[in-house]
């Protein structure tokens, strides 16, 4: 078959099962709201707007790899400002391309396989670079999961060409002729592995770099790789063999000896300026997430479940404590623009916000207005959110010029229901529980932080001590605005 005739099928047969668009969104999506002119509030709001993915993004943050970048990474402001915007392009890059196949329909469960050796592979490349001190090691993750990618697409869309090419590989092997998957691909469909990861890349937009990096051939014996784009085409197939090795020795307690061994694995490993070392690292890495993966599922779909039921956590003040210091001791350095979203993130995360949003004060016109959001469809809604400056007797001007975080438990209730504004229950008919901040800078109010828990109940009371931490963290961004204030 003709190599584009072939192409063109297999991107008909993505259209036709309606994959194509979804996967085509997510990626656009990710370099659309990811970029390096928007601010850290906008790329973090739109992180935090998948909690699942948030979720990830700091987990992944606080790897060993990145650990020394900074400290323990708590929010996702934090991780974009530490570990920089090419690092969390390619982090959230690499989830949503794994989280695209991983949410295929259980009709299709022959990927399985495939989709744990993309997992152990992407596991293996993230922790040789760490090894290696490679700062952006993500970049070669998703070369890696780009190069799973092709006998991904063959498995779901061409799985009768896959049954011939895997049919092929094992009559080679037992008549003593091995022949790789590469080639039993392009002999069957006249087209290489490579060559449709490099497609796919090339149609999904992805950075030329790392399409470039797909179809860059294996290097000869003894050579070493000229251009980043092969160092990294290299890496991804050293994954994929360490990968391919591990899950077929998988339940041997000694199956990790012979690849350890494997001189021909150390030599490639050499070759691309790693050490034994790193290989050795790297493998047990991989094996213990092989072992892993389905208890890490389980607590991951199990964390969301919690983070989706919402309500205000047990340990609000030890949370409240721990956003204040980090504020403290992060924020000084920082400008408003920065200060301000990683100190909304951090009162999202410590109080479990459902949704939160900043609002702040525009003198000359004497407006409040929803500047920043974190949470399901806030960017969509800040334009919905303003208010007057001039006193009209709802919560919101009730918080305004309070000096103490203000706390209405049931908006619903016959009481609070008349004085919670139109504008606010037209854009969140199901928040139940309601916290206002104020943010007062020389005695008037210019900012209010706004969270909610959705339609879960507000258990309990605030406490002193919590009213007091949460004051605390609003007069960090009111100090915040101070000194960005030009001196008089």
């Amino acid at each position: 078959m003709d190599k584009q005739a072939f192409l063109d099928q297999l991107w008909a047969r993505l259209a036709e099962q309606g994959d194509f668009p979804t996967l085509q969104y997510c990626i656009d999506h990710v370099f659309s709201s990811l970029d390096a002119e928007r601010n850290v509030g906008e790329m973090a709001s739109s992180i935090l707007s998948d909690f699942s993915l948030s979720q990830k993004i700091i987990r992944l943050s606080n790897s060993a790899m990145y650990r020394s970048f900074g400290g323990e990474v708590t929010t996702v402001s934090r991780a974009i400002m530490v570990l920089g915007v090419d690092t969390v392009i390619h982090l959230t890059l690499g989830v949503r391309v794994l989280d695209f196949f991983q949410t295929m329909p259980e009709n299709r469960p022959r990927a399985a396989q495939a989709l744990k050796q993309a997992m152990v592979a992407a596991e293996f490349t993230r922790t040789l670079a760490e090894a290696r001190g490679i700062a952006d090691g993500e970049e070669a993750v998703v070369c890696t999961l780009m190069h799973h990618v092709s006998r991904l697409l063959l498995i779901l869309y061409v799985p009768e060409a896959w049954d011939r090419i895997t049919a092929m590989c094992e009559a080679g092997a037992q008549a003593g002729a091995q022949i790789s998957e590469d080639e039993a691909c392009r002999e069957v469909l006249g087209v290489s592995l490579g060559e449709i990861a490099r497609a796919a890349a090339v149609k999904w937009r992805l950075p030329p770099l790392i399409a470039g990096a797909m179809s860059a051939p294996p290097l000869p014996e003894g050579a070493m790789p000229e251009t980043h784009a092969d160092w990294l085409g290299a890496v991804a197939r050293l994954s994929s063999q360490a990968a391919a090795s591990i899950l077929s020795g998988q339940g041997d307690p000694a199956a990790d000896s012979p690849l350890a061994a494997d001189t021909a694995l150390r030599a490639q490993a050499e070759r691309l300026g790693l050490e034994p070392g790193h290989l050795g690292r790297a493998l047990e890495q991989a094996r213990v997430l092989t072992t892993s993966m389905a208890a890490t599922d389980a607590a991951s779909q199990a964390g969301d479940d919690a983070g989706e039921q919402g309500g205000n956590p047990a340990d609000a003040l030890a949370r409240l404590q721990r956003a204040v210091a980090e504020v403290r001791q992060e924020g000084r350095a920082m400008s408003i623009a920065e200060l301000a979203p990683f100190a909304l993130e951090s009162a999202m995360r410590a109080l479990n916000f459902s949704r939160c949003f900043l609002m702040l004060l525009n003198p000359s016109a004497r407006r409040f207005g929803a500047r920043l959001g974190f949470g399901e469809g806030m960017r969509d809604k800040l334009d919905q959110l303003s208010f007057e400056e001039g006193f009209v007797p709802d919560v919101f001007h009730f918080a305004t010029l309070a000096d103490r975080p203000l706390l209405i438990e049931d908006t619903f209730d016959n009481e609070a229901a008349h004085r919670v504004p139109r504008w606010y229950r037209e854009a969140m008919p199901d928040a139940r529980a309601l916290l206002l901040i104020p943010v007062r800078v020389r005695n008037r109010c210019v900012a209010l932080i706004c969270g909610d828990w959705g339609n879960a109940r507000f258990t309990g009371a605030l406490s002193g001590e919590e009213a007091d931490a949460i004051a605390q963290l609003a007069g960090e961004i009111a100090a915040g605005f101070l000194r960005s204030a030009p001196a008089r």
